[in-house]
């Protein structure tokens, strides 16, 4: 049965019109998911051009494998998009990377990402890595240590009263789903509007699982001194921490030019048909 996505890449005609992609390209998808963005870039390279996908999630590299198998000019690589350079031979025309979470990825691997479901607290990318879990970080970190997370990663103004909140329930017993993490936050964090008051914690302990923004830094240093002048990168983020990334580290070097003075927001139409592509910016900058 062929593979169907759950999950809606944003910005799509965005990136297509700002990467400026022509046939016979070798095109970089840095986090392929379930390969929407790749799907396009295959049709927009042709048979000539080569279009490689990156992602740290083993069965999104299997599964975006199976949807786009009608494509002999695309393959995937198991990997993560700060290793670009060792994991590519080719060098890039163009590159994306959409620091977005896959809607498959969060509703149906069970690996803790949302609190929609009851999950175990993994919230790690790569499954196969040896970096702690959420629930490791949550059951064994100090209270400083939590509030740190949640602050710096989250944004949390409630972060020392849920990092209190945290310490007291783990003494009775380890949090280790989703639902009892979420259930530990509202006690002291009442629902009061529409935004659940766990979204900015689960937010951070992702972050801090899989070590994102100093990963998207390091990546962005790296990839930027390896691919050659002329070439573009896209970058899509979802939340002010990334943007800020992205924005300085283009702003602060000679080689960057950025192609987005302000970054690129989805229309009022791709919001209403996928919401949560509300919070997505675009911003795109060339080699010089």
């Amino acid at each position: 049965m062929p593979y169907t996505s759950l999950h809606t890449p944003v910005l799509l005609q965005e990136v297509a019109d700002w990467l400026e992609i022509k046939p016979g390209m070798v095109v970089i998808d840095g986090t392929l998911g379930d390969g929407g963005h790749s799907q396009m870039f295959c049709e927009l390279v042709g048979d000539g051009g080569q279009v490689i996908g990156i992602d740290q999630d083993p069965e999104a590299v299997k599964l975006a494998s199976e949807r786009l198998v009608q494509f002999k000019n695309f393959h995937a690589v198991h990997g993560n998009f700060v290793d670009m350079p060792s994991l590519v031979t080719a060098k890039p025309d163009r590159i994306l990377m959409d620091l977005g979470w896959s809607t498959t990825q969060f509703m149906v691997r069970g690996r803790g990402f949302s609190f929609l479901t009851n999950e175990p607290l993994d919230m790690r990318f790569d499954p196969t890595s040896d970096r702690p879990t959420a629930a490791e970080i949550v059951n064994t970190y100090t209270h400083e240590e939590l509030v740190r997370i949640f602050r710096r990663f989250g944004e949390e103004p409630r972060a020392d009263k849920i990092a209190t909140a945290i310490c007291e329930a783990r003494k009775e017993k380890p949090i280790n789903t989703t639902q009892e993490l979420a259930f530990t936050v509202m006690k002291v964090a009442p629902r009061t509007g529409k935004i659940h008051p766990a979204t900015q914690v689960f937010q951070s302990l992702r972050i801090a699982v899989n070590d994102e923004l100093e990963i998207l830094h390091t990546a962005l240093e790296r990839i930027t001194e390896w691919m050659p002048s002329g070439a573009r990168v896209a970058v899509i983020t979802f939340h002010s921490l990334e943007d800020r990334i992205v924005k300085q580290f283009v702003a602060g070097r000679k080689d960057c030019a950025a192609l987005t003075k302000k970054p690129i927001v989805p229309t009022e139409a791709e919001i209403q048909q996928n919401p949560r592509s509300r919070s997505s910016k675009l911003r795109v900058f060339q080699k010089v």
